[in-house]
């Protein structure tokens, strides 16, 4: 499963797109895509309505959802 700036890419959806949906400044929203701060939970809750999709692209991949039973 891709991360935000992955799932960026392969649908092609620009910084500025990000960053007028969030009302930011595009150095703002490089920043977060980057990973040098954070998305908000509000933002965070923007963007995936917005596009469809789960927050759980916004997590560290080894948090991710996964299909995998834990023992």
């Amino acid at each position: 499963m891709l991360g935000f700036k992955g799932w960026m890419a392969e649908n092609n959806i620009r910084q500025n797109e990000i960053a007028e949906l969030l009302g930011i400044s595009l150095q703002s929203v490089n920043l977060k895509v980057n990973g040098k701060q954070d998305f908000s939970l509000p933002q965070i809750a923007i963007i995936c309505r917005h596009y469809g999709i789960s927050a759980d692209i916004f997590l560290p991949k080894e948090l991710r959802y996964s299909n995998k039973v834990q023992a």
